[in-house]
């Protein structure tokens, strides 16, 4: 059977067109990518885009974390450094009603009634990477097990691996390939249960690096606005559980990132327990978390009296 050839020629970018359900531009509010940030931190956005370089051209880059380590926000600066220029860089976040039809092509009704194929996002952000083939794009997905990935994806996870192979939309029936110069990365919890029921045929096209609670990282965010032995608190909380429980990579239920709003220890430390890690470690009708009474104990602002008490 012979192989169908990929379409000649993209469309100029400026002929395009915009997706409605894309991301806003990343340049008005990603974080800047030229700025120095701290070791730990540039150590992480070093990785990914070492990984993307070397495996972007066959493969999805995951960064797969619990909540707060700075998976979207590593992610969001690597892209742009992959990318070397902010309009490169797309963004889209899955969840679970994310379609095939919006990300890779779909059947929508114009304006006369008729029914016309539709590009989806991936589709859109492709062609624009074909016609510009000396440069580099980047697709970043945040939350992609969110969404049945393998229906949204379709037959992209072959072609993803494989670019130097066109194939065949389901409802134009164009014959198109995945650009050599596309990088898609990705996010993700795996501690989700989507994320758990992640199959083979996904798993090998993911280039994973995990996203672990970091003490460098969290020391580098609040060093400035909190008090040393505050600062030293926070990191020993997770440095205690690390030691103190063999599955903490794979079950802190939040990480360094959870404190990224702090500015000052009262009151910010008691409303961030109140209104946000507590319900990590006691959700109604299920059970505990495992480390719910140790998180308790290494957080003693969940008291609210904690810091009165405290004062000589």
């Amino acid at each position: 059977m012979t192989e169908p050839q990929p379409e000649a020629e993209a469309p100029p970018q400026d002929q395009v067109p915009s997706h409605p359900e894309s991301a806003p531009d990343p340049a008005a509010a990603a974080p800047d990518p030229s700025a120095r940030y701290g070791d730990a931190t540039e150590d992480k956005i070093a990785e990914v885009v070492n990984v993307a370089a070397r495996y972007g051209g066959s493969s999805i880059i995951a960064l797969a974390g619990v909540p707060g380590t700075g998976k979207s926000y590593v992610g969001q600066i690597a892209a742009q450094r992959i990318a070397d220029e902010p309009t490169r860089v797309r963004e889209i976040q899955f969840h679970p009603s994310t379609t095939y039809e919006e990300f890779v092509e779909g059947l929508r009704m114009d304006k006369t009634g008729g029914i016309d194929e539709t590009p989806g996002l991936f589709s859109e952000w492709n062609q624009q990477a074909l016609a510009d083939p000396h440069s580099t794009y980047v697709l970043l997905i945040d939350e992609l097990t969110r969404a049945k990935v393998n229906a949204v994806m379709g037959e992209l996870l072959t072609f993803i691996e494989d670019r130097s192979r066109a194939f065949t939309t389901i409802y134009s029936r164009r014959h198109v390939r995945v650009a050599s110069n596309l990088v898609v990365v990705a996010t993700y919890n795996p501690t989700d249960r989507s994320a758990i029921e992640i199959d083979g045929a996904l798993l090998r096209r993911l280039r994973v690096i995990r996203f672990d609670p970091d003490e460098g990282q969290l020391r580098e965010m609040l060093s400035s606005r909190l008090p040393g032995p505050v600062v030293d608190r926070l990191a020993g909380l997770f440095a205690g559980l690390r030691a103190k429980h063999k599955d903490f990579d794979d079950q802190m239920p939040f990480g360094h990132g959870i404190f990224a709003e702090v500015q000052q220890e009262a009151p910010d430390l008691y409303q961030l327990w109140e209104q946000r890690i507590r319900f990590f470690l006691h959700r109604p009708l299920v059970s505990p978390h495992p480390y719910a009474d140790d998180i308790r104990v290494a957080y003693p602002w969940h008291d609210p009296n904690y810091l009165e008490r405290a004062q000589p």
